[in-house]
């Protein structure tokens, strides 16, 4: 039984075959090489587009961090503050480094943390009486603690990655560098009082007069923090990959039989379905592997928190779904996978790499489904961004904008199959491997007489002949035995 899958020739099984010199091979050889060279070319700019999206978000993006602002923030109204205020501004901007500007008014350091937990990358902010107390400690004694002086605020669940790179380092760096330096004015300044015998100081205002105490407003410290919305999207969209090819290579019976309308609703349905199914199962594992400390390092999860990341991922899921499978049913085989391509890197993109950091090209990815689906998922586990209502907006505009998208591939899809322009695999006309069950010469509409047991409104369909000698049945696709 398996003799003719062996090397050496076998008289009567191999008969009638031919070698690949033969020349009747020839003009197949021909045909198929072009179409390998075709596919060649493809694959090479998709993947150079692929690698310049990716790498081309983050190149030489540090010259870019001057689109990050932090702020300064006198709360003090003394000397420090105003001193504090102008070391910032005077010092010489690095070109790597996030730009110092003005910060909000606010009236106590609680406003200026809910100020930058909703709209800011992080500020200096000079405690309120820091001046008072340090004069307090140097002319009367009282008790001193450097580190009221100042406040570093920063916000780690805005984007882990840009704020352990640019932000928090630049805020830290220009904190200690106000100090020494402020530090040394202070001593000098007060070794050149002259002494005075009723004088009590606190030496420890002398020797250490300036600190700062670090506060995260959106704590984002969990170990699966930078990879839970990026690396979970992205393993969705590729189970997505692996279910909708061959949803579009089985659907040939659909097309042929089921109507216009009822398509659209089964494919939406079945797209939802699906989303809601996958989307669960990242839910379920960011519930095992959000680690023992997360409660510690963010916002205490709740059931409401699972709810809102599994809906959250479920309307990621559901638009790249829709998206893709729209793409999938009127592209060629051959370029299947370029739907892949142009969903999954513009949305790894756009979590990978901040907006204020991308070039200007890349800043339209920020209406993507990651990038929303990974702000509302931040905002949900670590407080930070604005409300989650524009993403979520966003998110279900694109939903809605993708289903006219999905109505009018199907559309495409069934006229092309019923009119023999596609074939069930989605060759085209023309292509070298097209072989269409319904030839596009034999696809009539006929009008059948009514009959005394059929209804009028029933009377009038459409009739496809088949190619005579073809056995190719039309109402599956598959061979007819």
């Amino acid at each position: 039984m398996l003799g003719k899958y062996t090397w050496r020739h076998l008289p009567g099984e191999d008969d009638g075959r031919v070698g690949l010199a033969d020349r009747g091979m020839r003009a197949e050889f021909k045909r198929r090489l072009l179409h390998y060279l075709i596919l060649a070319v493809i694959c090479s700019v998709m993947i150079w587009t692929g690698l310049s999206l990716f790498l081309g978000a983050a190149y030489e993006r540090s010259t870019r961090a001057h689109n990050i602002g932090l702020h300064v923030i006198d709360l003090d109204g003394g000397s420090i503050g105003g001193n504090v205020t102008q070391m910032v501004f005077a010092a010489k901007p690095e070109p790597t480094a996030p730009t110092w500007v003005p910060g909000p008014r606010v009236s106590s350091l609680d406003e200026a943390k809910a100020w930058v937990l909703r709209h800011g990358w992080g500020a200096l902010v000079i405690n309120s009486g820091a001046t008072e107390r340090l004069e307090r400690a140097l002319y009367a004694g009282a008790s001193y603690s450097p580190t009221d002086v100042m406040t570093v605020i920063i916000s780690s669940g805005r984007h882990y990655t840009t704020e352990m790179l640019f932000v928090t380092p630049t805020l830290i760096t220009t904190a200690q560098t106000v100090s020494r330096q402020l530090a040394l004015e202070l001593v000098t300044a007060f070794q050149a009082l002259p002494p005075q015998p009723q004088r009590q100081t606190n030496y420890v205002a002398v020797t250490n007069p300036i600190g700062y105490t670090i506060v995260d407003v959106a704590p984002a410290g969990f170990s699966i923090a930078p990879l839970m919305s990026t690396f979970g999207y992205l393993h969705i969209t590729l189970c997505l990959v692996g279910i909708l090819i061959p949803w579009k290579l089985s659907s040939f019976a659909f097309f042929a039989k089921v109507r216009y309308r009822d398509l659209v609703a089964m494919w939406s349905v079945l797209l939802l379905c699906t989303a809601l199914i996958l989307s669960l199962y990242q839910a379920l594992a960011f519930v095992a592997f959000r680690g023992p400390n997360y409660d510690k390092l963010a916002l205490p999860y709740t059931a409401a928190t699972f709810f809102k990341l599994w809906f959250t991922s479920a309307g990621v899921t559901m638009a790249c779904a829709q998206w893709m499978f729209s793409l999938f049913l009127v592209l060629t085989p051959s370029t299947v996978t370029l739907a892949s391509i142009i969903t999954i890197l513009p949305n790894v993109v756009s979590t990978v790499t901040v907006v204020e950091l991308a070039p200007a090209f890349f800043r339209i990815f920020y209406a993507l489904p990651f990038y929303n689906g990974a702000n509302i998922s931040l905002r949900v586990t670590t407080g930070a961004h604005r409300e989650a209502a524009r993403e979520a907006g966003i998110l279900a505009g694109e939903i809605a904008l993708m289903v006219a998208g999905l109505a009018l591939a199907v559309w495409i899809r069934q006229a092309c199959l019923l009119r023999g322009i596609s074939d069930a695999q989605g060759w085209y006309r023309g292509q070298p491997y097209y072989s269409s069950p319904i030839p596009d010469d034999k696809a009539t509409a006929e009008q059948r007489p009514p009959s005394q047991s059929q209804p009028a409104s029933t009377a009038s369909s459409i009739q496809v002949l088949d190619r005579e000698g073809d056995n190719t049945r039309l109402t599956t696709g598959n061979m007819a035995g």
